[in-house]
């Protein structure tokens, strides 16, 4: 199962003690044997290590430069927060459940979101390969001007999605679209010898170029070439997709590649996203 069952690891979200527990026993928080001023043994108070050297008795917090080394509140508290976003719960269902500030809410969403971010690799992104299909086209997020009209304020996303059974995506967010942006997201993004499949749009006449095959559908005369068999419906689900999980507010220049990475780390860690997460946490600290 991608996130494990509530009940089934309630205890961590129950009591401070029983989170710390588990965060020991995951490698989260750190657990040094030695002071590191004089090298003495140290013992652990609730919270801190300190010292057995009574000349030193220096302290340390548990949390020390782990991600809960700057927590405001209970990491407990803090686990149930990032358990429902990975659920992908509202903003408004976490804030009803944990009973949070809307500040503190919105501030440990975006601190998962770019925790996990952080873990994205190069290699996540690049996809295709020799004979692989990969759907491309560009979509544009953001809202309705004045709610009004066809007229819309946003930014531009180019993305691809593989024609394989873990969808593997790219989301790359653009000032403009032309022949020269395009060239470089397919460089940077999709394999050489990869299926490119696109709509007619003429920015892509060029893609041959890119060291992969191009095939195309024109969607003024049909959404799926009755000749070919070429559509491009994968990677238009994914827009639908990904815009029923960003809110129209969210959907502009600063925030959107936030976002979009998130929606790669998901997609990326489908099956496994409480593993991915707790690895995430394992490997991200916060240094004083």
């Amino acid at each position: 199962m991608s996130v494990p069952a509530l009940f089934s690891i309630e205890r961590i979200f129950a009591s401070e003690n029983e989170c710390i527990s588990f965060l020991f026993e995951e490698g989260i928080l750190y657990k040094p044997t030695r002071c590191e001023r004089c090298t003495s043994k140290l013992y652990r108070d609730k919270i801190r290590f300190c010292c057995l050297n009574k000349k030193c008795r220096k302290s340390v917090s548990i949390f020390k430069d782990s991600f809960f080394a700057k927590n405001h509140i209970d990491c407990n508290k803090a686990m149930m927060i990032g358990y429902l976003w990975l659920c992908k719960s509202s903003y408004t269902s976490i804030r009803m459940i944990t009973r949070h500030s809307p500040s503190t809410i919105s501030s440990y969403m975006r601190f998962f979101r770019e925790m996990v971010i952080d873990t994205l690799q190069d290699s996540c992104q690049k996809i295709g390969g020799k004979g692989v299909i990969v759907e491309i086209d560009e979509s544009k997020f953001g809202k309705r001007k004045n709610y009004r009209g066809r007229r819309v304020d946003g930014v531009w996303v180019i993305g691809g999605v593989e024609k394989t059974s873990e969808k593997r995506c790219f989301l790359k967010k653009v000032k403009k679209r032309d022949w020269d942006t395009i060239q470089k997201v397919i460089k940077r993004y999709v394999k050489k010898g990869s299926i490119v499949r696109t709509d007619c749009w003429p920015g892509y006449d060029k893609l041959r170029k890119s060291g992969v095959f191009h095939e195309t559908v024109n969607h003024s005369k049909h959404f799926k070439d009755p000749d070919s068999g070429v559509h491009i419906n994968t990677i238009e689900g994914t827009w639908n997709g990904i815009k029923l999980q960003i809110s129209p507010r969210n959907r502009n220049k600063y925030l959107i590649e936030g976002y979009l990475f998130e929606f790669i780390w998901r997609r990326s860690n489908k099956g496994n996203l409480w593993e991915a997460f707790i690895d995430a946490l394992r490997s991200t600290a916060y240094y004083e």
